[in-house]
C-alpha cells in the first residue's frame, strides 16, 4: 500500500506540473508546490477502496438504478483505478451521462471542486455516478475501484488564479471541512 501511495503521489505531482504549464501560471511547479505535503501532516489527501458487492440474479433492478449518486470530488484531482466490471459514468459538457468504460492498465483522472474553484471554472469538476449494470452476468460480479483523492496542502489559500474573485478565497482545509459538514 505504501508503494501504491508513493506511485500515485509521484504521478499526481507530474500531472500538476502539466496543469501549471497548461494554465500558463508562470511557475511550472506552482501546483506541485501547493501539494508538497501529500502523505504528511498538513495535507488531507486520502486513498479509498470502493467496493460494490455482487448482486444476486433475482435482485429487482430498475433501469438506470444508481449505486453511488451523482457527485463531484472535493479536492484538486482524483486518480481512479477501476477493475473491469464498469458501471462508472461521467457527465459530459452537454449534461449527458456516458460510460467511463474501464480500459486495462489505465487511470481515470477527475478534476475536483477545488481545482474548478481555483481556475475560476476554466477546468470544471467531473460530475460522475455509478450505476448498477443491467446485464445479469456483470451484475453478478462485485465491483472494486481505488480512488486517490488529492487535496492541496491544508494551509494553501484557494484563490482564483485569474484574479477574477469569482469565488471567495478559502483555505484548502476549511473548504474540505465545509464540504464534509454539508455532506455528512
Amino acid at each position: 500500500m505504501k508503494d501504491f501511495y508513493a506511485s500515485s503521489q509521484a504521478l499526481a505531482l507530474r500531472i500538476f506540473d502539466l496543469v501549471s504549464i497548461g494554465l500558463d501560471l508562470g511557475d511550472n511547479k506552482f501546483m506541485r508546490k501547493c501539494h508538497s505535503l501529500i502523505g504528511q501532516k498538513g495535507n488531507c489527501t486520502a486513498v479509498r477502496s470502493l467496493y460494490y458487492p455482487a448482486l444476486s440474479p433475482d435482485t429487482n433492478i430498475k433501469a438506470n438504478q444508481v449505486r453511488c449518486g451523482e457527485h463531484s470530488d472535493y479536492g484538486s484531482l482524483t486518480l481512479l483505478f477501476q477493475d473491469d466490471v464498469g458501471g462508472l459514468e461521467v457527465r459530459n459538457l452537454h449534461g449527458e451521462y456516458i460510460p467511463a468504460s474501464p480500459i486495462s492498465d489505465t487511470i481515470l483522472i477527475n478534476i475536483g471542486d477545488l481545482m474548478q474553484r481555483w481556475t475560476a471554472d476554466r477546468l470544471t469538476a467531473t460530475k460522475h455516478r455509478v450505476l448498477i449494470p443491467e446485464e445479469d452476468l456483470v451484475r453478478c460480479k462485485s465491483r472494486q475501484s481505488v480512488a486517490f483523492f488529492i487535496q492541496p496542502d491544508d494551509e494553501v489559500m484557494i484563490e482564483c488564479l485569474d484574479k477574477s474573485d469569482k469565488y471567495k478565497p478559502i483555505s484548502s482545509y476549511d473548504y474540505l471541512q465545509e464540504r464534509f459538514a454539508a455532506t455528512y
